[in-house]
């Protein structure tokens, strides 16, 4: 996801500790909403992004754990280890993209 958001204030939604809106680092230009989106009446948010939809999907950590391979020089044996290097290096780049909730 772009650093380039509509970051959301939160408010008293309920859902703000797992959405990117709220929880994202800004880094680049951001515009804020005016007002939290979320509705208590309705339950709903149309702005939510949750967090869990930013995990990398299959093909993107065979490509780091093809990278890293790459970069070991190849070879047969180490392919557990290439995976998990490249899950925990994906996950380190999301972390890095988002603040503590209670920032």
């Amino acid at each position: 996801m772009s650093d380039d958001i509509t970051r959301c204030p939160g408010g008293e939604c309920p859902r703000r500790d797992d959405c990117y809106r709220f929880r994202a680092r800004i880094v680049g230009r951001f515009d804020a909403f005016v007002r939290p989106p979320y509705d208590p009446a309705t339950g709903a948010c149309e702005e939510y992004v949750a967090l869990a939809t930013l995990e990398p999907t299959e093909a993107e950590v065979r490509m780091r754990a093809y990278d890293l391979w790459q970069r070991r020089g190849g070879g047969v044996g180490g392919a557990e280890a290439d995976w998990s290097a490249a899950q925990a290096e994906i996950a380190a780049a999301l972390a890095g993209r988002l603040r503590d909730g209670g920032e």
